[in-house]
């Protein structure tokens, strides 16, 4: 009796350590599927980032070459020399200077107004009620799937019956307003307590100093977000500028490389100095504000409207 008591415990053991190892295989199988999914997602970014690097890497390569150099195979990634004399020439064959300082003039007001206005509307649709709000947010929302080219030539005989061709404020009102600039602030603003502004309003302040002193300052990852997607769209425009523009000296950079590339001799080498030179604003605009942007478009996903 003594014996079969003892050996309880024993058996009780033995019972459950098949159980125990079962469990501690699963656990091992899932990692593994979890490290196994991990690397998969690693080696797939590694691929994009590569495909997505490797254009950039020749056209900065390719900017330092000589023209006979330009399309050997197999190519050579690093040039034999610095040929610096392609930015020289390419740069001093048009008034490029002018045309860099043309787009970031129009690039730069299109992103105050665009920033302005997208943080006022986003307010409206986000912090008040009205009849229509939502049908009309939605017509705002409908826009985005209107392409520009749809809606060039309506804009363009706008523009001539206000005499604005060849001026600074055709370049740049037309393309001061973007529906996503107000869906972003839209999305982000629902986000901020309501208590800040009602503690705000019962200390007397109005509308636009709640504006001014709550929502931008707390919105500043969006607000960045909305001025990086206005700043690139306006600094590759291209269309609009060769509607509005005839003169050369309000030309703007696009326009100005695409006359440079559209020469009789082409030096690919120097057409690639060009577009190194119009690529460095955007690079370093987004290396400024990277972490405002990547937070304000994470964030604005994350709001439920």
């Amino acid at each position: 009796m003594a014996r079969s008591l003892s050996d309880l415990p024993r058996q009780r053991e033995s019972r459950q350590t098949p159980t125990r190892k079962v469990g501690m295989g699963q656990k091992r199988s899932r990692r593994r599927r979890f490290w196994g999914a991990r690397v998969a997602v690693l080696l797939l970014l590694v691929v994009a980032a590569v495909v997505t690097v490797l254009p950039l890497v020749w056209m900065v390569s390719t900017s330092f070459k000589a023209p006979d150099a330009v399309f050997t195979l197999p190519i050579r990634w690093l040039p034999d020399a610095l040929r610096w004399g392609n930015y020289t020439e390419a740069l001093t064959s048009r008034p490029f200077g002018r045309y860099a300082l043309n787009s970031i003039g129009v690039s730069l007001a299109s992103v105050a107004i665009t920033v302005l206005l997208s943080a006022a509307a986003g307010y409206s649709f986000a912090r008040f009620q009205y009849p229509g709000r939502d049908l009309l947010f939605v017509l705002v929302l409908a826009t985005i799937v209107i392409p520009f080219e749809a809606i060039a030539l309506p804009l363009y005989l706008q523009i001539h019956r206000w005499h604005w061709l060849n001026t600074y404020l055709g370049l740049t009102l037309p393309t001061a307003l973007s529906p996503i600039g107000i869906f972003i602030m839209r999305q982000y603003i629902l986000g901020i307590p309501q208590d800040f502004l009602d503690s705000a309003r019962s200390e007397g302040a109005s509308e636009p100093r709640i504006l001014a002193t709550i929502i931008w300052p707390l919105s500043l990852p969006a607000l960045a977000a909305v001025a990086i997607f206005t700043f690139v769209w306006n600094w590759n425009n291209y269309l609009w500028p060769l509607l509005v523009v005839s003169r050369d000296w309000l030309r703007t950079l696009p326009l100005g490389m695409a006359l440079f590339e559209n020469q009789l001799n082409v030096n690919y080498n120097q057409v690639m100095a060009v577009a190194v030179f119009g690529a460095l604003p955007l690079v370093l605009m987004f290396i400024l504000l990277q972490r405002n942007f990547v937070r304000g478009v994470a964030l604005t996903g994350l709001r439920e409207g």
